[in-house]
C-alpha cells in the first residue's frame, strides 16, 4: 500500500512539472513572439533603416575618387545661374602620393528680365602631382597645371614645376607640407603667347577636427626669374561635413590672382563655391 502511494505521489510530480514546463514555454514562445513583432514596427513591417553618415575605414592601397557638383540658379528682376563641377582621384599609399583633379566654372547673368544673359565666368583648371617620400619627413615630387579663363582672356596656361619639399605635419589627423623649386609657364594672355621660368613655393594642408568634418587649404606662389613683377598666386580654403557615409556638402572659397593681368581686365578673381560631393 506505502508503495502503490509513493508511485502515485511520483506521478503526480511529473505530470506537475510537464505542465509547468509547457506552460513556461508557451509563455516563451509568447514573449519572443511580441518583441519580434514590436521590433517590426507597428504593423508588422521593418522599420525604415536610419541614415548613417559613419566613415567606415577604407584600404589605404584604394584611390579615392569624387565628383562635386554645385549649381545656383534665380529668375525674376535679375536673371543668374552658375556651375561648379569638380572632380578628383588621389591616393597617398607606400610612400607615393598621387593627385589628380579637374574644375570647371560656368555663370551668366542678366541686370532685367528683358536683357540678354552674358557670360559672367568660363574657366576650366586642371591639375597632376607626384610626391615620392624620401624619409619620414621630406620628399621630392613634380607638379603640372594647366588653366584656361575666357573672362581673363587667358587662352591657356601650362605650369611645368619639379620640387623638394617637406612634411612639417603628418598623422592620421592632419597633413601639411611645404615645397618649393623652378617652374616654367607657357601661356597665352590677352593674345600674346609668353613664356618664363619662375620660382614656385606652395603648400597643402588637411585637418580632420572630427569623425565627419574636415578643413582643407592649398596655395602656390610663383614670380618670374626675370621680372620679380610678374607673378601668380593661386589659393583655396574649404570645408567638408559629411551628410551620409558617401555624400559632403562642401563650401569652398578660390583666389586666382595675376599680377599682370590681360589689358582691361582685372588681377584679382574670387569664387565661393556650394556644392554636394559624392565619394565613388
Amino acid at each position: 500500500m506505502k508503495l502503490l502511494k509513493f508511485v502515485a505521489l511520483a506521478c503526480l510530480l511529473v505530470v506537475t512539472g510537464a505542465v509547468d514546463a509547457n506552460a513556461e514555454s508557451k509563455q516563451g514562445k509568447k514573449s519572443a513572439e511580441a518583441h519580434k513583432n514590436v521590433s517590426k514596427g507597428l504593423d508588422g513591417a521593418p522599420p525604415a533603416p536610419t541614415p548613417s553618415c559613419e566613415i567606415l575605414p577604407k584600404d589605404p592601397s584604394v584611390w579615392d575618387k569624387s565628383i562635386t557638383a554645385g549649381l545656383n540658379y534665380t529668375e525674376g528682376n535679375s536673371k543668374t545661374s552658375s556651375l561648379n563641377l569638380n572632380t578628383k582621384v588621389m591616393r597617398d599609399y607606400l610612400g607615393e602620393s598621387w593627385r589628380f583633379e579637374g574644375d570647371y566654372n560656368y555663370g551668366n547673368a542678366a541686370d532685367d528680365p528683358n536683357s540678354q544673359r552674358e557670360v559672367t565666368k568660363n574657366n576650366f583648371r586642371a591639375s597632376g602631382e607626384y610626391k615620392h617620400t624620401l624619409d619620414t619627413v621630406w620628399f621630392a615630387g613634380a607638379n603640372t597645371s594647366f588653366a584656361y579663363d575666357e573672362i581673363a582672356d587667358l587662352n591657356y596656361r601650362v605650369i611645368l614645376s619639379p620640387a623638394l619639399g617637406a612634411y612639417l605635419v603628418k598623422d592620421e589627423k592632419q597633413k601639411l607640407s611645404l615645397e618649393a623649386g623652378p617652374s616654367y609657364v607657357f601661356e597665352d594672355l590677352g593674345g600674346e603667347q609668353n613664356d618664363f621660368a619662375a620660382a614656385r613655393v606652395a603648400d597643402r594642408w588637411t585637418w580632420k577636427f572630427s569623425e565627419t568634418a574636415s578643413m582643407y587649404q592649398s596655395a602656390e606662389y610663383l614670380v618670374s626669374f626675370e621680372d620679380s613683377g610678374n607673378y601668380i598666386f593661386n589659393g583655396e580654403v574649404g570645408l567638408e561635413a559629411a551628410l551620409t557615409s558617401q555624400v559632403n556638402l562642401v563650401l569652398a572659397v578660390r583666389d586666382y590672382y595675376i599680377n599682370q593681368p590681360a589689358q582691361d581686365r582685372r588681377p584679382n578673381d574670387v569664387y565661393t563655391l556650394t556644392g554636394l560631393k559624392v565619394n565613388l
